[in-house]
C-alpha cells in the first residue's frame, strides 16, 4: 500500500493488526525525521493511532479537518502524500499546517488557540452553503484552555443549529473535570459502550414514528439526564451547555473507531465534544516518561539513548544564567513566561525562587496583565516570551504596561530568524510593532558581555523596555567595547571617513569586524529606537553616505526610525538598508533564507564593497 495514497476507502479495508503494524512504521518515520531534522516529537507520537483512526471515518478530501497549532499534525501530512524526511529543511515539507503546501491543509497555522474559532467560521460557511461535510477542530497540548479557545467555545454554545461540527480534544494532560467515585465511573463506561450508543440510537428513531411514544421517550431521556447529574460531575464542556461524549482511549482502535462512530452522529443534529484521552510521546520510552517536556521539541541529532534536553541556544542559556543570578539579588523582581521557561533558558531561577515564578500557560496576554498589576504594586516584573508570541499581547503591552506608565522588562527570546519553524514563528517583526508604542524602548545585544550590562535594569524607566536575544550564539568579540549614549551603541572604529556602517546583532558584529576600517566608520548599534540625541552622538548627517545592516528585523523596524531621522534634518546624502522587507519568510535553514534574501554577512560584505569600487 502506497503511502500516498491512505484514503478513507484504503484506511476503512485495513485489519485492526494492520493498523497497528501502520501506526508503528509512521511513528518510526516521525522519530527519524526527528532525529534528522528536529522538530515536534512528543506530541506527534501520541497523536498516531488518533490520526489514522480520524482519517478512516471522515475522508480528508470532502471534510474540513483543522489542527490547532499543527505541530501535532505529523501523521495527518504522511497519511495526505506528504514525506516528512525532509520536514523543516529549507524547500521541503513544512512543519506546520500550510495551504500553499497541501489542498487538504484547510488553514495555514502555528500558533496556538486559532483553530477552533476557525472551524467555527467554516461551519458557518457550510450552514449557508447547504454543504453537510463535517467540519473538525482538532485541538491538543492545552490549546484548547487559551483564551482565544476559551472565547471560541463561549460563542459556540450559542450556535446549536452548527451541526456537523466536532471539536477534537487530544487529551495528554489538560486539566478537564474528572468524574470521581465507583458509581460515576459505572455510569460513564456504561454511557461510552456501544451498547448504549446502538441501543439509545435505535430506540430514539423507532419511538419517533409515533407521537405519543416520542412523549415517552423524552420523558425517559430526561429521568436519564436528571440520574446522570446526580452521579456524574458535569465537565466544563456540558456546564457551558456544550454536547460532551468521552472520554475515549486515544491508543485504542476499538475505543476510537466508537468514539467517531458516535460523534458522526450526534453532531447531525448540534456541535459535540469528543474528548480524547493520549499518552504524549507514546511509543517511544524516553518520551513516554518525560514528564518536563524535554522531548516537546527536539534539535536534531538528540541522544536516543537517554532522556536528555536539546543544547540550548547559547543567548538563552547565558541569560536565564543572569535573570537566575538577579533574582538572588533583587527581592522585588517576578518572572512570567507563558509556557516557555524550559526552552528560554530559566529552569534554574523558577526552581530556585517558585515564589516568584510564574507559568502563565499558553495566555500572552494574561501574561502581561500579570506584569503590570505587579508592577502596580511596586514589583519588578519580567516577561520572558518569544518575539513571535509576543505580538500576541500588543493591545495589552499599550493598554496595561505603556498608559499607566509602569516598568516591565520584556526579554524576546528568538528575536531574528528563528528558521525551521517557518512565517508563523519569525520573530523580525518585533521591532516595528513596539516602535509604534508610547514610552518604548528597545534594546539587542551582540555579545555576552552585553546581555549582563543590559541586564542591570533598574526598573525606574517608565513603559515598556525590551531585551532582544536572537537564537544562536554570541560574537565572539576581540575586545570588549563600552556601550555609550546610555547602552545606545558601540564604536568599532570612527575615522575622518565618507561612509558609515551601522549594524545590529552577532552578524552585524562579523559584518562590522571584515571592514577596512580605513575606509568605513563602524559603529554597533545596541539601541534599536534610538532618539535624536544618540544620532545626533553618533554624527550621522555628516557622512556622505550611510547603510544599516539589520537581519533581525524588517525596514519597518530600525530602517525606519534612520530614516525618518535623515528626512527630517534634510539629508541629501545616500542611506543604505539591509532588512527583510515587509513580508512573511518561509522555513528553511537559517543560513539559507538569509542568502534567498542576500542578508547573509557574505552578501553584504560584497554588496558594500561592490558600492565601494563604483566610487
Amino acid at each position: 500500500m502506497k503511502k500516498d495514497d491512505k484514503s478513507e476507502d484504503t484506511l476503512s479495508s485495513l485489519s485492526k493488526g494492520q493498523r497497528n503494524v501502520l501506526a508503528s512504521d509512521i511513528r518510526a518515520d516521525i522519530l527519524s525525521a526527528c532525529l534528522n531534522n528536529g522538530g515536534h516529537l512528543s506530541s506527534n507520537l501520541g497523536v498516531v493511532e488518533l490520526t489514522i483512526a480520524l482519517l478512516r471515518h471522515f475522508d480528508y478530501r470532502t471534510n474540513d479537518i483543522l489542527f490547532d497549532v499543527g505541530h501535532q499534525s505529523y501523521t495527518y501530512k504522511i497519511l495526505t502524500g506528504r514525506k516528512i524526511n525532509n520536514i523543516r529543511r529549507t524547500g521541503g515539507t513544512a512543519p506546520f499546517n500550510l495551504r500553499e503546501e497541501s489542498p487538504y491543509d484547510r488553514y495555514s497555522n502555528g500558533h496556538a488557540g486559532d483553530c477552533l474559532g476557525t472551524a467555527i467560521g467554516i461551519a458557518e460557511a457550510k450552514l449557508q452553503q447547504k454543504d453537510d461535510s463535517y467540519t473538525i477542530a482538532f485541538i491538543g497540548d492545552a490549546s484548547a484552555e487559551n483564551g482565544l479557545s476559551l472565547e471560541a467555545f463561549d460563542y459556540l454554545a450559542r450556535r446549536k443549529d452548527l451541526k456537523n461540527l466536532i471539536v477534537l480534544i487530544n487529551d495528554n494532560g489538560m486539566a478537564i473535570s474528572k468524574n470521581n467515585g465507583p458509581i460515576s465511573a459505572k455510569f460513564s463506561k456504561l454511557r461510552n459502550s456501544r451498547f448504549y450508543f446502538r441501543t439509545s440510537n435505535a430506540f430514539g428513531k423507532a419511538m419517533a414514528k409515533h407521537q405519543w411514544s416520542w412523549k415517552v421517550f423524552l420523558w425517559l431521556r430526561g429521568v436519564k439526564d436528571h440520574l446522570k447529574r446526580l452521579f456524574l460531575q458535569p465537565t466544563i464542556f456540558e456546564s457551558a451547555g456544550l454536547k460532551y461524549i468521552g472520554p475515549y482511549d486515544g491508543q485504542d482502535f476499538d475505543s476510537l473507531d466508537l468514539a467517531f462512530e458516535k460523534a458522526a452522529v450526534v453532531s447531525r443534529k448540534e456541535p459535540v465534544v469528543l474528548h480524547i484521552l493520549t499518552h504524549k510521546g507514546f511509543g517511544y520510552g524516553p518520551s513516554q516518561n518525560d514528564e518536563e517536556g524535554s522531548y516537546h521539541g527536539v534539535g536534531k541529532d538528540f541522544d536516543t539513548r537517554a532522556s536528555i534536553l536539546p543544547k540550548l541556544p547559547d543567548f538563552a542559556a547565558l541569560k536565564g544564567e543572569i535573570l537566575y543570578q538577579k533574582m538572588g539579588e533583587d527581592k522585588k523582581m517576578q518572572i512570567i513566561s507563558p509556557a516557555m521557561e524550559l526552552n528560554s533558558g530559566l529552569g534554574k531561577a523558577f526552581k530556585a525562587y517558585p515564589e516568584r515564578s510564574f507559568d502563565c500557560g499558553i495566555a500572552e496576554e494574561n501574561a502581561v496583565l500579570l506584569a503590570s498589576g505587579l508592577a502596580l504594586k511596586g514589583m519588578h516584573p519580567v516577561v520572558d516570551v518569544y518575539s513571535t508570541f509576543l505580538q500576541r499581547s500588543y493591545d495589552e503591552i499599550i493598554e496595561n504596561v505603556s498608559r499607566q506608565h509602569v516598568s516591565v522588562l520584556f526579554l524576546v527570546d528568538r528575536a531574528g530568524l528563528v528558521g525551521e519553524d517557518g512565517s508563523s514563528h519569525q520573530g523580525i517583526y518585533d521591532v516595528a510593532f513596539c516602535k509604534t508604542i508610547p514610552h518604548s524602548h528597545v534594546y539587542m545585544p551582540y555579545c555576552a558581555s552585553q546581555i549582563q550590562e543590559l541586564m542591570n535594569f533598574s526598573f525606574e524607566e517608565e513603559g515598556p523596555t525590551f531585551l532582544r536575544f536572537s537564537k544562536g550564539v554570541p560574537a565572539k568579540v576581540e575586545k570588549e567595547l563600552p556601550l555609550l549614549g546610555d547602552n545606545s551603541y558601540a564604536v568599532l572604529s570612527k575615522r575622518n571617513t565618507k561612509k558609515l556602517v551601522l549594524a545590529i546583532g552577532r552578524y552585524g558584529y562579523e559584518v562590522e569586524a571584515a571592514l577596512n576600517p580605513e575606509r568605513y566608520s563602524r559603529v554597533m548599534l545596541i539601541n534599536l529606537l534610538p532618539e535624536d540625541k544618540i544620532l545626533e552622538e553618533i554624527g550621522l548627517l555628516s557622512y556622505e553616505e550611510i547603510a544599516l545592516y539589520d537581519p533581525y528585523s524588517t525596514k519597518d523596524g530600525t530602517a525606519s526610525v534612520l530614516s525618518e531621522y535623515l528626512v527630517s534634518h534634510g539629508y541629501k546624502g545616500k542611506f543604505t538598508c539591509f532588512a527583510f522587507p515587509r513580508k512573511f519568510v518561509p522555513f528553511g535553514q537559517i543560513s539559507d533564507l538569509l542568502k534567498q534574501e542576500k542578508l547573509d554577512p557574505i552578501s553584504v560584505l560584497e554588496e558594500l564593497e561592490k558600492e565601494n569600487t563604483h566610487d
